[in-house]
Parts: C-alpha cells; structure tokens; sequence
C-alpha cells in the first residue's frame, strides 16, 4: 500500500469512529440527526387540535391562529428516538390542507420515538434538562424555558411518547394541545339603583398591582416540563404591574418602558350603562406562568361620577389576596384555568370583588364561583 492510500485509509477509520462516537455520546445535550430516509409511506406526519373556549378571543391561541399566516403560528416540535434527536424546534406550519414541515424525518424500522410540542413558535426555543439552581437532573431532558416577559403570549403545549412507527400509510402524530398559563380578566358592573338614580360612570383606568401601585406582581419566568407539564417558575429579575385604560395607552408610557414596567392595555368601553359592563379588551388578557399566590396582589379602578352638573373622580382598590384566600386558603393559580375579577361598584366609593374561575381547557359555558 502506498503513503497516499495508507493516509486515505486513516483518514476514513478516523472519520468512522468519530462518527460511531457521536452516536453512542448521551447526556443533557443529546445527539443531533441531519437527515433519515426509509420510503415514502413511512415518513413522519403530524396533525394538530386545540379545544376551543366558550369565549375565544383573537389574543388567544387557537387552531385558527395556529392555521394563520402569522410569523410565529404553527407549532414547534422535538423528536427523541432513545438518546437521539430526529427533531429540535422544527417549525411545523399550516400548508393549505396539511400540516408539513421542512427536515422530513422517517419512522425507524424499531423502537419508540416521543414527540413534544409547542406554540406560538419561537425558534429560539430548546429542549433539555433543568438547571441545577432549580434542582434538577440530569436524566430529564423535556424542559423548555419561557421568559412571559419578553414573549407574552398563549403558550400552548402537547405531547405524544412511546410512538411507534405506523402500519397504514398517511398515520399522523396527533397533537391536542392543552393551554399552559392561567389567564386573567375582569368585569366591572355598578349598582343598577346608583345608575337609575342617573348617575354616569365613566372609568378611566384599571390598575393591578403588587405591593405599591408601581410594583410587579408575578414570577415571569419558568422552565415548562414537556412530557408532564409541570412548570418551575423563577425570579428572572423583572415583574410587571398591569393597566388598562379607554385606548390602551398612557402619556409619557412608550415601548421601552412597558418592557421594564408592564403593558397599558385597552379597556371594552369606558361608560358603565344600565344593564351593560365593562371589561377588558377582547385583545388585552393577561397571561401568567401558574403560580402560588404572590404576597402582594391589589386591583385599582380610577373613575368618574356624573349627577347632573356635579362631576366627582374616584379612585378605590381593593386587596385580591384577602378575597381570594377568603374561599380558598390554599388559592395558587393554575395552568389551564381563567380567572376572571368581578368588580361591583356598590356606590360612588365601595365595590365588591367576587371571582370566577372556567376551566380553560375545557368548552365549557358556565363559570364555577371560587
């Protein structure tokens, strides 16, 4: 043999072992996978359903927008075959009649393989192990991390595992994904007598907040657990406090400082009539990672009352802890659950807070009282 072919040779055993090495390495990081192929009828395919509310609204995400042209609809995927990755964060998208996806991937002739999912999709999402500073180990590889600060969304999430290759061609992976924050919302009505007596209402501002009227309120970060759902939330350093008012803005309140303080969204109306309420926005929910109930959490209305030439503004609030703990010591917020604050103005300076809470997940068109 001679010293071009011996160096080729070595060159190729090398190339070998490197090869057999990154597939037998397992651990936190996995291994990743380029490309399969096996025929046709065995390549991998998914479907998508998502239970719809008795009250969906456009902010929520649903199969209609998971259908959508929007930049972030679809849904994001991970594949496992043992320690193998078939799959991270692959874009899945809606594509006329039929979900599809760019890095087609093929079933394996044995084994099972175990698909996890998400959305709205954000590609720089990923899968692994949780930190150590939350206890974690090294063996469980499902958590993706969601910072709600900086992606508010209706984050969404589903799985299917132990999934074995079909036997019929055009078989599916059937994603029914299940909503993973709790939602929040209120609804203000007044004392039917106080409007008779011709007073108008007319609010101004809806503020909740946390220990000063400035103040965060929730943990806005968490590390979500794909196969079980579970969440570990954590302090990332930021916590907003949340107003609403008539046009969804405020003097002097810009993007940049929404991202530090919290958002200034939009009230349904501003003038509480007769038989009517005001809410918020079909747009402006608030989504949080579920959680214990935080130590300080209060709700603030700032409004007007007209009575002929007298013209009064108001401002009262209220301590949603104490009323929230008054039917339920142990009260946390949990995912999948919408909470909506009733807020009764009793007369120009009172209100009661009453809250429902309707299981999201669920269509579902009556509310259970807390």
């Amino acid at each position: 043999m001679n010293l071009i072919n011996y160096h080729k040779m070595k060159f190729l055993r090398l190339a070998f072992y490197v090869l057999i090495a990154q597939l037998v390495l397992s651990g936190c990081a996995g291994e990743g996978v380029e490309e399969t192929s096996s025929s046709s009828s065995s390549e991998i395919n998914f479907d998508a359903y998502v239970g719809r509310d008795a009250s969906t609204r456009s902010n929520i995400t649903d199969i209609d927008f998971l259908q959508s042209k929007e930049w972030n609809a679809g849904f994001g995927v991970f594949a496992r075959y043992g320690n193998t990755h078939l799959l991270d964060t692959e874009h899945v998208t809606w594509r006329d009649d039929h979900w599809g996806y760019d890095h087609i991937r093929f079933w394996p002739s044995s084994g099972k393989v175990d698909f996890y999912a998400f959305a709205r999709y954000v590609s720089i999402v990923t899968m692994g192990c949780l930190p150590d500073s939350l206890g974690g180990n090294r063996t469980e590889e499902t958590y993706i991390m969601f910072p709600s600060n900086e992606n508010p969304i209706d984050l969404i999430w589903a799985n299917q595992t132990g999934q074995e290759a079909p036997t019929s061609p055009g078989s599916k992976v059937k994603f029914q994904f299940k909503h993973a924050l709790s939602r929040l919302s209120f609804k203000i009505t007044a004392n039917q007598k106080l409007l008779e007596d011709g007073a108008v209402i007319k609010v101004k501002e809806v503020r909740l907040y946390g220990a000063k009227e400035t103040s965060g309120i929730f943990r806005m970060a968490g590390y979500l657990n794909l196969n079980s759902g579970a969440w570990r939330p954590f302090n990332n350093g930021t916590s907003w406090f949340y107003t609403w008012t008539e046009d969804g803005k405020k003097d002097g309140v810009n993007d940049s400082i929404q991202k530090i303080d919290g958002p200034v969204l939009k009230l349904s109306a501003s003038k509480l009539d007769i038989n009517t309420s005001i809410t918020n926005d079909e747009n402006s929910y608030i989504f949080i990672i579920p959680q214990d109930l935080p130590k300080n959490i209060n709700i603030m209305i700032t409004y007007t009352v007209k009575q002929g030439d007298f013209v009064e503004e108001l401002t009262v609030k209220k301590n949603l802890r104490d009323v929230l703990l008054k039917k339920d010591s142990n009260f946390k917020f949990e995912q999948g659950k919408a909470y909506v604050f009733n807020l009764k103005l009793l007369d120009p300076i009172n209100f009661k807070v009453t809250t429902d809470v309707v299981p999201w997940n669920e269509v579902k068109d009556e509310t259970m009282p807390l």
